[in-house]
């Protein structure tokens, strides 16, 4: 389970939402919180919580190849991962199924957004900043299983893929009763070499350390 907090609050707050769900293999719990300070926060105090929340992240984007999933990167993301998530839908998912550039178009997806998801090019998918469960989502819609996107994401087939894996034989996906039929017979096409990223691909799963 990941924790994610925004911000610094005094010690005086109140929870307003709190809820849990497990979707396949990882809880994902929400919290919000009110701050109920009343005294105006001490600037020099917000400015050492700052750089204690980024310390983790400092120096990552210099990386070759590496996205940290910042502030900016989840809202550039929001409209998509709205998107994708919305297929938990039955109504979304029949219409995505139907006819995809019409619901583009409703979702009012960008020219780039658009184009990720007709080529189902998961590592750019992952760069731009939409969330691995988001990706499994949309695989299960279109019939790709988990190991295919883990084996895309990392340059290589799904058979090389598997040979990583402690249970080689095991292929799952996240997809219902009234989805396509998982194209687990046939190999992702090879990608280029990996490049890091710290964010959504550490999904346990994927074999790529956090």
């Amino acid at each position: 389970m990941t924790l994610v907090m925004r911000g610094a609050m005094s010690a005086s707050i109140k929870r307003l939402h709190r809820t849990y769900y497990l979707p396949s293999m990882t809880g994902i719990a929400t919290a919000i919180y009110e701050n109920e300070a009343i005294e105006p926060i001490d600037t020099d105090i917000v400015s050492d919580n700052c750089r204690h929340i980024d310390h983790q992240l400092a120096g990552a984007g210099g990386l070759t190849g590496t996205y940290p999933f910042t502030l900016a990167r989840s809202v550039k993301a929001f409209r998509i991962n709205s998107f994708l998530h919305a297929l938990i839908d039955p109504t979304h998912r029949a219409a995505f199924l139907a006819d995809q550039e019409k619901a583009f178009a409703k979702a009012g997806l960008s020219d780039e957004e658009r184009d990720m998801v007709r080529k189902r090019d998961w590592r750019t998918m992952i760069h731009y900043g939409v969330s691995f469960f988001m990706l499994e989502k949309l695989g299960a819609v279109v019939g790709t299983s988990n190991l295919h996107i883990y084996a895309a994401m990392r340059g290589e087939t799904l058979a090389q893929f598997r040979k990583t894996r402690n249970a080689p034989g095991a292929l799952y996906s996240v997809a219902g009763t009234d989805t396509p039929k998982l194209a687990w017979d046939k190999e992702p096409a090879p990608a280029k070499s990996l490049r890091g990223c710290l964010h959504a691909c550490s999904h346990p799963s994927a074999g790529v350390p956090i």
